[in-house]
């Protein structure tokens, strides 16, 4: 199924996905959704394609994540029976790509944050470059951290894993490399050499190959913080987060320190609930599918929220960063709130 933001094809035994929407920093619409699941069926059938690799059209982006605007507008109208058709197909395909038979391997040059995070993990291998730009940003918009990281992010040190999807932080191929996110960094100059060879490769050559384009990105800037983002993110209550990375911000001049306090005090009140809650509660989540499954649920129910709306508009539509949070802060933010949000009674599975 050739759509047009997205192209498939052959070399030798080797399936392309070429994910070519640069304008849209290659985000993830509803038919290249739909096109990928339908390709990647197809190919784990056929016996002629040993293996798959993914990648971005240009170096800018592997992927920005879904179709936010598209969301949005839909958001606005009411029709959120339609937001749930568009979130069905983004969390199948990557479905496909986490159950594909075979390797599957992810050039993750360039932006690599939400939903093209998920794309990034779901497969056999997930290689980043010295550009990589990997983040889960939904904090700023009123959503959640989704696309299976639940299980990716929920892997990471407690606190890691809370740092990155309360505050959306922004890493590269070093923290990769440290959270068990990325499997090599490979520089930038060399991911098309990196694909060619791959593409020219058998399957069980995949990673002789990496190994040879591999390199080392240097020390992880995550550890040199680490003891200020354990102490920050210790306990239960957001809030309490908030003051301690305010205090430490005065009292040692942290900057670390200071942009989480920012962070927190900006960002959407309920994301740093429900993504404490989705990280910390036992909801059964042991795999990607079973990550997916919850996240379609939870998805539903955040675009629902006016926050979803009001986060869109002061973020990517009117650029304002002047987002009007309801709760406003993470104090008002109560148990029954997030309760309401994991109700998944009368919503639909996702397969």
């Amino acid at each position: 199924m050739q759509q047009d933001d997205i192209r498939f094809s052959i070399h030798g035994r080797a399936g392309l996905v070429l994910i070519d929407r640069p304008k849209a920093l290659n985000a993830l619409s509803y038919d290249m959704a739909v096109a990928l699941r339908a390709q990647l069926g197809l190919w784990g059938e056929d016996d002629t394609v040993s293996h798959v690799v993914m990648a971005g059209s240009e170096p800018r982006a592997f992927c920005a994540g879904g179709d936010i605007r598209d969301l949005y507008n839909m958001a606005v109208a009411g029709e959120h029976d339609r937001i749930a058709v568009c979130f069905r197909a983004e969390y199948m395909a990557h479905m496909a790509v986490c159950e594909f038979p075979k390797p599957l391997v992810s050039l993750a040059d360039g932006i690599v944050m939400g939903g093209g995070a998920g794309l990034m993990q779901a497969g056999s291998h997930a290689i980043v470059s010295d550009t990589t730009r990997f983040a889960m940003p939904e904090s700023a918009i009123g959503l959640y951290p989704d696309a299976g990281a639940s299980v990716f992010i929920g892997r990471c040190p407690r606190s890691l894993a809370l740092y990155l999807g309360m505050t959306g932080k922004i890493i590269g191929a070093a923290d990769c490399l440290m959270l068990g996110l990325a499997n090599a960094m490979v520089p930038s100059a060399d991911v098309t050499a990196l694909k060619d060879a791959l593409l020219a490769c058998s399957a069980d050559e995949i990673d002789d190959v990496v190994t040879r384009y591999r390199s080392d990105p240097g020390p992880a800037p995550l550890q040199a913080g680490r003891s200020e983002i354990d102490y920050i993110f210790a306990g239960d209550d957001p809030a309490v987060m908030r003051d301690r990375a305010g205090d430490m911000a005065r009292l040692k001049e942290s900057r670390l320190a200071e942009e989480v306090h920012t962070a927190l005090t900006t960002r959407c009140p309920m994301t740093s609930h429900v993504f404490m809650r989705l990280i910390d509660g036992d909801h059964g989540i042991t795999d990607m599918p079973s990550a997916l499954m919850l996240d379609y649920h939870l998805a539903m129910r955040m675009t629902r929220r006016t926050d979803f709306i009001e986060g869109v508009r002061a973020v990517i539509i009117e650029k304002s960063n002047d987002a009007v949070w309801q709760p406003a802060r993470l104090e008002d933010v109560t148990s029954q709130d997030v309760d309401e949000v994991f109700d998944r009674s009368g919503l639909p599975a996702l397969r």
